[in-house]
């Protein structure tokens, strides 16, 4: 790999503390959870995912478009969203798995509700569909179906960014406005709507998706001048009083929310607000970014990429995890220094596991380059069965 197209482990970074944050928002009861960003703007780690998936993803089959193709970068668009769906089923299967082995040691059946999966052991043959479908989401669940459907369009976002930006933002921009005007949203078996509704939050993506796409380099310089930096932190700065005033509230006696209880803020329509305070403070943020590989040099920043770079795998080992946790707020009776030992103890286990899987990586593209003992005494025949 070149240097001009070595990963920058900036973003890297900020994927793995996003992950870790989700983490921390998933735990039940826990101190550290009113310190995490939704307490200082109004939108949360998700957005960064979501965004930074987008960026991630138009970099790498962007430049794989341009090299190979459309029709290659396609399959490995779908390849990868194949093993996310994938993922998703296994997950499904090692949750519910977990909820059932509960509910048969303890007789309680409060998990259920716990993981939203009130129905699915009294009849699980109709869950089948569903499930393949994605339209069944228990608790912790939610992220990757949404991320799925991106990805299964996203070869056509990739094709309309090679003609223009606007070709693929406008209607981008349009089936976002739909969503908050008209409801538009799909819906889960429970009842409820897709809590991240693709047709909302694929906007986010998309925006992630046109700054990252190597056609748009350059593009977007505009947004490090000065003036763009101080209209930004204009809003920043607000925005961070009043959601310091929604959770101190939850708190202390005297302290009144600020916060509006406005659609403009709704998670899962994504709401006009939310993106606001996302792009603003993303703006002022990128004004204090070290430079790309001044954090190769730190071993807690590199424990924090290596879960950036291996985010799929992260979440799932994350998700387990919470679940585990999730148990536990039942059988604790939500006791908060529980649950804080157990969230330390669950990202000391991400990051361990994060380690763990790039060791096992690293050592099989090693042993891939590493000649083999019959290359070394039948050299000729050797290279010819590598052919």
């Amino acid at each position: 790999m070149t240097k001009t197209s070595k990963r920058d482990d900036r973003i890297d970074f900020i994927r793995g503390l996003a992950l870790l944050v989700i983490f921390i928002d998933h735990v039940p009861k826990n101190i550290f959870e009113p310190f995490t960003l939704h307490s200082f703007a109004f939108c949360d780690a998700a957005e960064v995912f979501f965004f930074l998936s987008g960026y991630v993803a138009s970099l790498v089959y962007g430049r794989a478009m341009l090299r190979d193709g459309f029709v290659t970068a396609a399959k490995k668009v779908w390849r990868r969203a194949g093993v996310i769906y994938l993922s998703q089923l296994g997950l499904m299967a090692a949750v519910l798995a977990l909820v059932g082995l509960f509910i048969a040691a303890t007789g309680d059946q409060t998990y259920r509700w716990v993981f939203r999966a009130q129905w699915v052991f009294e009849n699980p043959i109709a869950y089948i569909w569903p499930t393949l479908t994605m339209h069944f989401q228990p608790g912790y669940l939610d992220i990757l179906p949404t991320y799925v459907v991106l990805l299964a369009v996203f070869p056509l976002v990739l094709k309309g960014l090679e003609r223009s930006l606007w070709l693929v933002v406008a209607p981008s921009f349009l089936l976002w406005v739909a969503v908050q005007v008209f409801g538009l949203k799909l819906w889960t078996t429970s009842g409820e709507p897709w809590f991240f509704n693709p047709f909302s939050w694929q906007f986010i993506f998309v925006l992630g998706a046109v700054i990252g796409h190597p056609a748009q380099k350059g593009q977007f310089s505009f947004a490090a001048s000065r003036r763009v930096f101080w209209a930004a932190l204009a809003i920043v700065v607000p925005v961070a009083l009043i959601q310091m005033s929604e959770t101190l509230s939850a708190h202390l006696w005297f302290i009144t929310s600020l916060r509006p209880h406005t659609l403009l803020l709704d998670k899962t329509a994504l709401g006009f607000l939310r993106l606001v305070s996302f792009f603003a403070l993303a703006i002022v943020l990128i004004r204090f970014l070290p430079p790309i590989g001044a954090l190769s040099n730190k071993p807690w920043a590199q424990a924090i990429i290596r879960c950036g770079s291996l985010s799929l795998q992260v979440f799932s080992f994350g998700v387990l995890l919470a679940s585990v946790t999730a148990v536990s707020a039942v059988l604790s009776g939500g006791n908060a220094w529980v649950q804080s030992v157990l969230t330390i103890a669950g990202i000391a286990a991400q990051l361990a596991f994060a380690a763990w899987h790039m060791a096992k990586k690293r050592e099989a593209v090693e042993a891939e380059r590493r000649p083999s003992l019959l290359a070394d005494i039948y050299p000729q025949p050797a290279r010819s069965l590598r052919q």
